[in-house]
């Protein structure tokens, strides 16, 4: 056979090779692209989940952080000014309410309440739309108590400030990005950027084959990136709706005792007030105070001052400014950003006819 022709013969296959080749390239990065896409897809359905989850997170905690400053500040600080007036109260014996006879809230506790108070009161006259969504979110979490731990030096509000700013969780629900952490989805930021920017499709001859299978791979491991992320989101939101949903409990919860606790607390200063007149008419008192006043001191109130009603509406207050205490100091998360279990235990009390079992606010599932 002539040589151009077997040349010929020869070229031909080549090209045939080569089509075979290019069309297989082509399939390869077709596929490669609808995997992106795919992977693309998958995430950003996720994602978008989870960033909704994290605004109706936000709000509740926001909306049950002010409530919080709030209650603080009025009827808590209301109560602790009233009780103070009375010295020497025994918080057991036959004037215990509801056969309880535990000492609820002593000396150390009360001063600590007042304290509290007193910071409340600095953020709520202070403004609290000054606070960022983080800082009323941490009042909302972790409760007055331990936001106001640090604010032995400086304002109330920068105190409840700097916290939300170290805790990751805290400043995420304060605007931070995935990738600023909490919730265990840290890693889920980085897969976004291999998924948008995508495999590069190359092209030319063998090359071009050779690097569609590279395309391929890149992007069938992308698409598992992409739903392990999802995972990991959709993780996140269910445990952002278990937040949710405590939260706006617990605001409904507080709400309701707020309410409860106005009219007790009208009912013990009007006892207060009763049992001080009665005591200004003894004629014994009337001596003390007339040597109390050349002191430049003034008799408090003591306990047994107090008739048995009177003592009995004291120890109801008490175990009302307690219940509301436990509401607004429980922590809603724990130190990892989870929900804390204990806080379902608190709440599910004043929800007697709701059928949730305490798990059922609990995400185990993803967690260590």
């Amino acid at each position: 056979m002539p040589l151009p022709l077997i040349l010929g013969g020869i070229a031909v296959a080549a090209g045939a090779f080569g089509l075979y080749k290019g069309a297989k390239s082509v399939s390869n990065n077709s596929e490669a692209r609808d995997l992106n896409e795919q992977a693309e897809e998958i995430y950003e359905e996720a994602r978008a989940e989870l960033e909704n989850a994290k605004e109706e997170a936000t709000e509740a905690l926001a909306e049950l952080g002010e409530l919080k400053l709030r209650v603080w500040d009025e009827q808590m600080g209301r109560f602790v000014r009233v009780a103070e007036k009375v010295t020497k109260v025994e918080l057991q014996g036959a004037a215990a309410v509801d056969g309880n006879r535990m000492a609820i809230v002593g000396d150390q506790e009360l001063a600590q309440m007042r304290h509290v108070s007193m910071q409340a009161s600095e953020v709520v006259s202070g403004g609290i739309k000054s606070l960022g969504a983080g800082a009323l979110a941490g009042v909302a979490s972790y409760g007055g108590a331990v936001m106001f731990a640090s604010a032995s030096t400086g304002t109330a509000i920068s105190a409840l400030s700097g916290v939300a700013a170290t805790n990751a969780t805290l400043a995420w629900f304060g605007g931070g990005s995935l990738a600023a952490g909490g919730l265990g989805i840290a890693g889920g930021a980085a897969v976004l950027g291999g998924i948008i920017a995508g495999p590069a499709i190359a092209l030319g001859g063998f090359l071009l084959e050779a690097k569609s299978k590279k395309n391929l791979a890149e992007a069938k491991s992308n698409l598992a990136k992409a739903k392990k992320a999802a995972e990991e989101f959709r993780t996140g939101t269910s445990m952002l709706q278990a937040i949710c949903n405590i939260a706006d409990h617990f605001t409904v919860a507080i709400d309701e005792m707020s309410s409860r606790m106005d009219h007790m607390m009208e009912h013990l200063e009007q006892s207060i007030a009763d049992a001080e007149k009665k005591r200004s008419q003894r004629f014994l008192f009337k001596i003390k105070q007339f040597f109390s006043r050349l002191a430049g001191r003034k008799l408090p109130l003591q306990y047994d001052d107090l008739d048995m009603t009177q003592k009995e509406t004291l120890h109801a207050a008490y175990q009302m400014a307690q219940a509301m205490k436990l509401l607004l100091e429980t922590p809603l998360l724990d130190k990892k950003g989870g929900l804390n279990e204990e806080c379902v235990a608190v709440i599910q009390p004043y929800f007697p006819d709701e059928d949730d079992r305490a798990d059922s606010y609990l995400l185990t599932e993803g967690r260590e």
